[in-house]
C-alpha cells in the first residue's frame, strides 16, 4: 500500500497539492497523509485564542454562553482532522490529517516521513522570488536536497497564473 504525506499550510494554492496526491492515492489504493507543521513563534503569538462562541444552538454541544479558547496547535489540528475528512468524501480515499509542533519545518515533515513510512512526500512551491530565495531559503528546495524518499513537488497557482 502506498503511503503519500502533502505537507501544507491549508492555503487556497495549496488545493493543486491535494488534489495532485489524492489523484496518485486513488489510482494506487494507498493512504494519504496531511501534515501541517506549525512553528513555535507562530504560537507564541497567537497565545490562547477563542475558537468559537457556543451562544447559538448546536455549535459545540458546550453550555450556552459559554466561550472555549485553545492553542493554534489544537486549532491547526483540528482544522487538519476537518480537511482529511473533508478531502477523503470526495475523493473516496483513507486520509489521516495532523498538525504538530515543530522548531525545524523540514525536519519535522522528515520525521513524520520515518514514523509513518511514508513512500512518497509531495509539497507545493509558491516560485519566490530570487532575492527570498538566496536570503530564507525555499522549504521546498530544503525538503527535496534532504529526503530520504521521493519527493513530488507541485507548483502552486493563483487566479490561474502562477507566483
Amino acid at each position: 500500500m502506498l503511503r503519500v504525506l502533502v505537507a501544507t499550510d491549508f492555503s487556497e494554492d495549496g488545493r493543486v497539492v491535494v488534489d495532485f496526491a489524492a489523484n496518485l492515492v486513488r489510482q494506487s489504493g494507498g493512504k494519504m497523509y496531511l501534515l501541517h507543521a506549525v512553528e513555535p513563534c507562530m504560537m507564541d503569538a497567537a497565545g490562547c485564542l477563542t475558537l468559537e462562541h457556543s451562544g447559538t444552538p448546536g455549535n459545540t454541544g458546550e453550555a450556552d454562553g459559554e466561550i472555549r479558547h485553545a492553542s493554534l496547535l489544537e486549532i491547526t489540528n483540528e482544522r487538519a482532522h476537518r480537511a482529511a475528512e473533508k478531502i477523503s468524501k470526495r475523493w473516496d480515499i483513507p486520509i489521516y490529517g495532523k498538525a504538530e509542533e515543530a522548531d525545524d519545518v523540514v525536519e519535522c515533515i522528515h520525521q513524520f516521513c520515518e514514523r509513518h513510512h511514508i513512500d512518497i512526500l509531495v509539497i507545493g512551491n509558491r516560485h519566490h522570488s530570487l532575492l527570498s530565495s538566496i536570503l530564507l531559503g525555499s522549504t521546498a528546495e530544503k525538503l527535496v536536497r534532504t529526503a530520504k524518499i521521493p519527493v513530488t513537488v507541485v507548483p502552486c497557482c493563483t487566479g490561474g497564473r502562477r507566483k
